[in-house]
């Protein structure tokens, strides 16, 4: 079996941009704001990248927070990073993770958050349903984004991120309900 490489947080962010732009948004003004080791053996981190995230004309500054870890991300974590947009001054969060999430995490993300958990893109490719498992494309990544929702019965359902879905991570970071007009910039 292939070993996958680490993923480092340089590598992070550029899976972090690349599973947004895939989706259709745009990720611009993108910088560290804050990035922390956790003490051994767990041997992860928090990224945190500030920037704007746009599709068409809703246009919002965005704090993306990169968490690997192993511990399951729970309802406190989420509490700590809705806290934290507004030390941040950003108006959205958008959380990626190694861990799977809590049923209570994601229910209280609702609201200018949006949840992703990063998993290793064979295991991305099998329970997609895009081909025969255990048979890999080529083009296939290392690492894929899935939005992170709850099933019928309230436990985290996982599905993997695909073209065109800007609009539903849109829907989960909207909390006004109107689209937004670009911001004037100086050169206007």
């Amino acid at each position: 079996m292939l070993e996958l490489p680490k993923l480092t947080p340089e590598h992070f962010e550029i899976l972090v941009v690349r599973e947004l732009r895939k989706v259709g948004l745009e990720v611009s003004e993108l910088r560290i704001h804050r990035r922390v080791t956790s003490p051994e053996p767990e041997e992860g981190y928090l990224l945190e990248l500030k920037g704007v995230i746009t599709l068409a004309i809703w246009r919002r500054r965005a704090l993306i927070v990169c968490r690997r870890q192993e511990a399951t991300i729970g309802r406190l974590e989420i509490e700590s990073l809705r806290d934290h947009l507004k030390e941040a001054d950003v108006e959205v969060g958008i959380l990626f993770a190694t861990a799977s999430f809590a049923p209570d995490a994601v229910k209280a993300a609702h609201g200018s958050l949006a949840l992703l958990r990063v998993t290793d893109g064979r295991t991305a490719f099998d329970t997609s349903g895009w081909g025969a498992p255990g048979h890999y494309p080529a083009w296939l990544p290392a690492y894929c984004a899935q939005a992170v929702g709850l099933d019928l019965v309230g436990q985290p359902s996982y599905t993997l991120l695909q073209s065109g879905q800007g609009d539903a991570l849109v829907r989960q970071l909207d909390t006004t309900g109107q689209p937004e007009a670009p911001h004037a910039t100086d050169s206007d």
